[in-house]
């Protein structure tokens, strides 16, 4: 993939540019999620992306629909800048990427699932994947207008926010968010990966996260692993428990 199409930002920290934290948002996000944090918190430089069919990117991938070609495309654009290393905070499917970077580099060295997890979709949450695809194709905007505000735990106290988010996700191509849904359908099972490093990444978990349960994931991470678990949050921790949240962040990377 062409770099030209993958929009970007590299933001300095006292005139420093390696050794970033590279910010990667979740499906029907763009790089603007993270606007709303104080970035020069975290002493580093930062790079702020969109994901290839998001925000301003293009999707130009007419394959198999992959999680690994959206990691490919950033790690291209990583190798570019001749970053030494960098580490990724993933917000929901921005943490498939990040864990496919993990595997294909060492320079990325920390990986922070946010609102995110490691294992292969059920059969059940598979077949979703496609319904979903299939609406979007054909139904974009309203499954933007209903699925943004079920991402979080109480929709009505953050109502400006999910009208910004509404807004932004509706400027996208159906097309490109299907394909983003069937990547996820077929994305690779990182537990034993993740085992093998457990070092290099963690886990930050919204207690009341209706896409991931906080069950299941203890259940995956039982006995090797330990989440940081977010009180009185859905699947959209940054937005509902912010100051915890940037707290964290802060102190893990």
């Amino acid at each position: 993939m062409a770099t030209s199409a993958l929009y970007h930002k590299l933001i300095p920290h006292n005139g420093q540019t390696d050794n970033p934290v590279l910010l990667i948002h979740g499906f029907l996000e763009s790089h603007t999620m993270w606007y709303d944090i104080p970035l020069e918190k975290f002493n580093r430089p930062i790079v702020l992306i969109d994901v290839p069919g998001f925000g301003k990117s293009e999707l130009l991938d007419d394959k198999k629909p992959s999680i690994h070609y959206f990691a490919e495309a950033i790690y291209e654009l990583m190798e570019l800048y001749q970053f030494s290393a960098f580490s990724i905070v993933g917000h929901s499917m921005g943490g498939y990427i990040g864990l496919e970077l993990l595997q294909i580099t060492d320079k990325a060295q920390k990986l922070l699932l946010l609102n995110s997890n490691f294992w292969q979709d059920s059969t059940l949450k598979q077949r979703d994947r496609i319904r979903v695809a299939d609406i979007l194709i054909q139904h974009k905007d309203a499954f933007i207008v209903e699925a943004i505000p079920n991402l979080f735990l109480n929709p009505a106290n953050h109502a400006s926010d999910i009208k910004k988010l509404v807004n932004e996700a509706k400027n996208g191509v159906g097309e490109w968010y299907a394909y983003a849904s069937l990547a996820m359908k077929d994305r690779a099972d990182f537990t034993n990966f993740l085992k093998n490093n457990p070092a290099r990444f963690d886990i930050i978990q919204g207690k009341e996260d209706a896409l991931i349960p906080l069950n299941t994931m203890m259940l995956n991470c039982e006995g090797w692993k330990t989440p940081y678990i977010i009180e009185n949050s859905g699947h959209m921790s940054l937005y509902e428990q912010k100051d915890e949240v940037v707290k964290l962040l802060m102190e893990l990377i």
